[in-house]
């Protein structure tokens, strides 16, 4: 009897001792929308159990793709049980080339790798969580699964499974790239801490819109990328409860009464690590809708861009808008990452980030454009100016440079580390639109104490910016404003008055003077007339440094008075007279203009064509 089992375990020894592997290579296309191609491998003759001593060790596979960043590779094993071994990496690389996943690889990370992926790398998840007792006889599923609507074209090769004596044993945790299933090879923002929400960072990309924009006349195709710098994914979830404007539909339901398709309300998930355990909860974060143009999901409101005239504000949200984008909702998937896609990504400082910047680069679980979206760190997502249809609808636009100006999550939907680097502002100047022409320059005001009242010179003008010159923030008002000072002294007050084509700057010394003007021999300052010579009206400019009784005479050109308008008391400012020639029956000549005050006049000549 002891001779007997001697010779069985003799037996059995070679078996364990010798890799096996099971193979399909029947080629076949990847189909497209999102439907998994399942290809079956049936393994056979394998010990009822594997386990760490013997199970399963490496899958080795050949695909080739026009996008491997939209392909989700699974491995399913006979009992059902199923596990993500790549997820959506590659950016614009193509094709799987004899990749091989396996706990003892050579090149890393298959989420840190480069495509074509030759070579062996570490996958996803761990091969090993398969070695579990499990009866490894039967048919597995090698998943292969394009997330993007519509598809690009690949098609698979083969795949191996190779089991295996003492598969190799999974690297250490803190090791492996951020995940869900490896919460201790995640960071939180604080280094000091380890128990964190895992938030995304949403920014609008400066360097795409200058690489992706382009003029036609009325409007303008414009190209923004939306790249995730965060510490954690940005994900949404439908959550299946539709509507038609507020009332509550069947999410199969095709189109509303208006024609647009319903909404759909989207759920966020948030990540939070804790030291070694990951947990996540999820709060509401806006819409989604079907497109039927792109025959995908699209996320309602993701990106507001417009065209606008530069402002004084250092907010360049707060610029005057020219022109509005028509553009207003993503797919939001993984279409590159950051190291691909160089300059793509910056900081709120301009430094250009790359993936050794993100400890948790590539942390994400779904991408795509299906219900359930995302964006993964260090990735990024872009909407080409080739899909933007109408872009940015500016009919009344000049020849001049303005800002496109892309701000992503404008409702601010989603929670993110920073909700103040969402916007780009990029200069773009324009050749095939009209000449145009600009608001007149300049402005006038008065003085009564520290308060100034002043008035713009323009008359067309959309909006006005007043900067006061003492430090205040600037304020937006229409052609008058008004602003009181706390102290004496001279301020540089500069206007800024805008049209369509864009700001017109003019800039005055103000004096804010309350003693020693009575002093002062000869209270008006800079005379000016223009245009001088005139064909028919001129416009007089002159300043006030103290209240005084003011009367404006024309005289011919021997002294000889014509005209003798009186103004009364006026305070201390800036004014300005029209003065119509004609309307005043003065024929062509020479003439002086007069300005009296209580201490002194000033003659200016006036040359009349």
């Amino acid at each position: 009897m002891p001779m007997k089992k001697l010779i069985t375990l003799v037996l059995m020894l070679p078996l364990l001792t010798v890799a096996q592997t099971f193979t399909n290579s029947a080629s076949m296309p990847i189909p497209p929308n999102g439907t998994e191609l399942r290809i079956p491998v049936v393994v056979s003759g394998l010990p009822s159990a594997i386990s760490p001593s013997f199970g399963l060790s490496a899958v080795c596979f050949d695909i080739t793709h026009q996008a491997d960043v939209n392909l989700r590779i699974q491995l399913e094993s006979p009992n059902g049980s199923k596990i993500t071994i790549v997820d959506q990496k590659g950016a614009g690389g193509d094709n799987f080339t004899s990749t091989c996943l396996q706990e003892n690889a050579m090149n890393g990370w298959i989420m840190t790798g480069v495509a074509p992926f030759l070579g062996s790398y570490y996958p996803l998840q761990s091969l090993n969580l398969f070695n579990n007792s499990q009866d490894p006889n039967g048919t597995w599923n090698f998943i292969v699964t394009d997330l993007f609507i519509p598809a690009d074209t690949g098609s698979f090769h083969y795949v191996n499974l190779t089991f295996s004596i003492n598969p190799p044993a999974d690297p250490t945790s803190t090791s492996g790239p951020c995940s869900d299933t490896n919460p201790g090879g995640c960071q939180c923002p604080d280094p000091n801490s380890f128990d964190c929400d895992l938030l995304p960072d949403i920014t609008s990309s400066a360097l795409s819109i200058m690489q992706d924009n382009h003029e036609y006349p009325g409007h303008i195709t414009v190209g923004v990328a939306t790249p995730n710098i965060g510490w954690g994914p940005l994900e949404i979830h439908g959550i299946q409860s539709c509507f038609c404007d507020t009332v509550q539909v069947n999410c199969s339901t095709t189109l509303c009464p208006n024609g647009n398709p319903p909404t759909q309300l989207v759920n966020q998930r948030i990540y939070h690590k804790n030291a070694n355990t990951m947990s996540y909860y999820d709060r509401p974060a806006g819409t989604m809708s079907y497109h039927p143009s792109h025959q995908h999901i699209h996320v309602d409101n993701w990106l507001d861009y417009t065209l606008r005239t530069w402002s004084p504000d250092p907010d360049e949200r707060n610029w005057p808008i020219v022109g509005n984008g028509t553009k207003m909702s993503f797919c939001l998937i993984n279409l590159s990452d950051c190291d691909s896609w160089y300059g793509f990504c910056e900081d709120t400082l301009g430094n250009v980030l790359t993936r050794t910047n993100f400890p948790n680069a590539d942390f994400g679980h779904v991408s795509g454009c299906s219900n359930d979206q995302g964006i993964y760190v260090g990735n990024i997502d872009e909407y080409n100016s080739g899909l933007n249809g109408d872009g940015i609808i500016a009919p009344d636009v000049c020849n001049q440079t303005y800002y496109i100006v892309a701000i992503t999550d404008p409702l601010d939907n989603f929670i993110e580390t920073n909700e103040l680097n969402n916007w780009a502002a990029v200069p773009i100047t324009l050749t095939q639109q009209n000449p145009g022409t600009f608001e007149t320059s300049g402005f006038t005001y008065a003085v009564n104490g520290n308060t100034i009242q002043a008035m713009s010179n323009g008359t067309t003008s959309d909006s006005c910016v007043w900067v006061w010159g003492d430090g205040s923030s600037n304020t937006y008002y229409s052609t008058q404003a008004s602003h009181t000072y706390t102290g004496n002294g001279d301020y540089v007050v500069f206007h800024y008055a805008y049209n369509h084509c864009g700001p017109t700057v003019s800039a005055d010394t103000i004096h804010i003077l309350n003693t020693g003007l009575n002093t002062l021999n000869n209270p008006v300052l800079s005379l000016s007339l223009a245009p001088n010579p005139a064909r028919d009206k001129a416009v007089l400019d002159y300043t006030l440094v103290q209240q005084t009784e003011v009367s404006i005479q024309v005289l011919d050109s021997y002294g000889k008075l014509i005209r003798d308008l009186q103004y009364g008391i006026q305070l201390p400012g800036k004014y300005r007279v029209a003065m119509p020639a004609h309307e005043e029956g003065l024929t062509s000549g020479i003439y002086y203009v007069r300005v009296n005050s209580n201490h002194s006049s000033q003659n200016i000549r006036w040359i009349i064509m």
